[in-house]
């Protein structure tokens, strides 16, 4: 007869496991750049980069190709008639 353990004893615990990320230089300034504009940590940042989650682009992106905004071109002019009728809420 083999032993067995009891039946309300749980698993054994997994073992921790412990990251440290240094990131220096334009990716640590970018890094801190977005937290201050996101609310969050540079830490937590710094986390999800090294996770691959976040990805920093190494050069600067060309928006001229981009259609940043694909709205009517009098949008601005009309802005306090469109609030007024409600369409803003």
């Amino acid at each position: 007869m083999t032993a067995q353990p009891p039946p309300d004893a749980s698993p054994p615990e997994p073992r921790a496991i412990t990251a440290n990320v240094l990131l220096t230089g334009d990716t640590a300034a970018a890094i801190r750049q977005l937290a201050a504009v996101e609310g969050r940590t540079p830490e937590s940042l710094a986390l999800e980069y090294a996770a691959g989650v976040l990805v920093i682009p190494v050069e600067p992106i060309d928006a001229s190709d981009w259609g940043i905004f694909d709205g009517p071109p009098d949008l601005a002019a009309r802005a306090d008639e469109y609030l007024r009728g409600g369409h803003g809420r």
